[in-house]
């Protein structure tokens, strides 16, 4: 199967409401798929992770469309950021940490891609036009589950996820999985539940698309002994 065929079935095996998404973070604008077209308005990267799974919709953000400079700096877009938001500091004065030196802690640790990215690409996975960096599914709990134990399934072993409650639509689901290769899973940050929606009882899980097929699989193979 390819990977549409795959990210229907994803989402018929879940039985998720919305899409899986697809994100690529294209270096260049040759790497912009045909017919994609650049976003109209500057929002943040969470919020347009949900236009393409609510709406269905495929386009392209640089960095000019980004609001959340955070976000755009994880993922590769924005290069030599701020002081305050480079250091951490920043979160500090948001109130997250109680003193600055726990804030650059936090933000030194923050999975981020070194090379310069042109743009944010995305789509729904059943409707992709690319080879993804990252997938993300946003489900609840018990669906997450699911996709841990279909991760495992094949070669087994443990499941590690890596967060800390900022950047994470976009450090923890996008740039941890290009970085790193693995799967990875958030619970989301204060942004992306108040200007992305995310529900009180959804959570991320972001995987590289060379385990989709074996996540399918698995999954198949549990509706046919759990039903």
């Amino acid at each position: 199967m390819d990977i549409k065929e795959l990210g229907k079935k994803l989402e018929e095996l879940l039985g998720l409401e919305y899409p899986a998404v697809a994100v690529k973070l294209a270096k260049s604008k040759d790497e912009i798929p045909e017919n994609y077209n650049e976003i109209e308005e500057q929002i943040r990267h969470c919020e347009m992770i949900q236009i393409a799974r609510k709406e269905g919709k495929k386009f392209y953000a640089t960095l000019d469309k980004h609001a959340c400079k955070g976000g755009a700096y994880a993922m590769g877009i924005l290069q030599n950021p701020p002081e305050p938001l480079a250091t951490g500091k920043l979160y500090h004065k948001l109130g997250n940490f109680e003193t600055e030196e726990a804030a650059i802690r936090t933000v030194e640790a923050i999975p981020k891609v070194k090379e310069k990215i042109y743009a944010s690409v995305y789509s729904p996975l059943s409707n992709t036009d690319f080879e993804p960096d990252s997938i993300l599914v946003i489900t609840t709990p018990k669906k997450g589950l699911r996709l841990v134990q279909a991760l495992l399934y094949k070669e087994g072993g443990r499941f590690q996820g890596d967060f800390a409650g900022i950047q994470s639509l976009c450090a923890d689901a996008v740039a941890a999985v290009k970085v790193r290769g693995v799967a990875n899973a958030t619970l989301g940050c204060n942004g992306s539940r108040k200007y992305a929606r995310i529900e009180d009882e959804e959570m991320i899980f972001a995987f590289p698309p060379s385990d989709l097929e074996n996540i399918v699989k698995a999954l198949e193979h549990f509706k046919e002994v759990w039903g």
